[in-house]
């Protein structure tokens, strides 16, 4: 399974769907996550931490939840979006990929000499910082 430090907590991921069910209603967001209104609520409540639902609190956190929002990207949603992208990778391979797709972000940006935003920097420190960077095999 892939580390967790580059995902939204369960506990941001319960508030984010608290926060929505508030502004609109239980069953609005359950149909959103694909889950009923009582496994949703159980989520939400603390009571069901299953890996498929999480996964898809995670998949409405990317699609519906607050990183979606104007002002722009943060680095839970971010690591959201990331961890969605691998979620079909064998997961012994998980963590590496995580590392290259954020080592492709960084490189395309420098690349284009555009400034990182800062969601990708807190990304990259939450899988290991520098030293899981080095271990990223280059490209030749």
């Amino acid at each position: 399974m892939v580390s967790n430090s580059a995902a939204p907590s369960v506990t941001i991921l319960r508030q984010s769907l608290r926060d929505e069910v508030a502004a609109t209603s239980l069953r609005h967001v359950s149909r959103q996550v694909g889950l009923t209104a009582a496994e949703l609520q159980r989520f939400i409540d603390g009571r069901d931490a299953l890996a498929a639902t999480r996964r898809r609190a995670e998949r409405w956190f990317v699609l519906h939840g607050p990183g979606r929002a104007p002002s722009g990207l943060t680095a839970e949603s971010a690591g959201a979006v990331l961890r969605v992208m691998v979620q079909d990778v064998p997961a012994a391979r998980h963590r590496a990929t995580l590392e290259a797709l954020v080592k492709s972000l960084e490189d395309a940006y420098r690349t284009a000499r555009r400034p990182e935003p800062p969601w990708l920097a807190e990304v990259r420190a939450q899988l290991g910082g520098e030293a899981a960077a080095d271990a990223v095999p280059r490209p030749e």
